[in-house]
């Protein structure tokens, strides 16, 4: 899988592969388990990575720290 880099304050790279989101934030990297493929798409479009994920995925998905 390749991450692709965004423009964010906090969000550094993203990544999907397998119903998992992968995405390196500044303060670490970390894994969201069952996301939609639409969820990703939507973050990829969205104009702020970090409110998005805050509205879309946080809270939402379990996930996991790598590393």
């Amino acid at each position: 899988m390749e991450k692709v880099k965004v423009v964010s304050s906090n969000v550094v790279a993203v990544g999907y592969e397998n119903n998992r989101l992968f995405v390196d934030y500044k303060s670490g990297s970390y894994v969201y388990e069952n996301v939609p493929k639409e969820i990703y798409d939507g973050l990829l479009k969205a104009d702020s990575k970090g409110k998005y994920m805050h509205q879309k995925v946080k809270g939402r998905y379990d996930y996991a720290r790598l590393g």
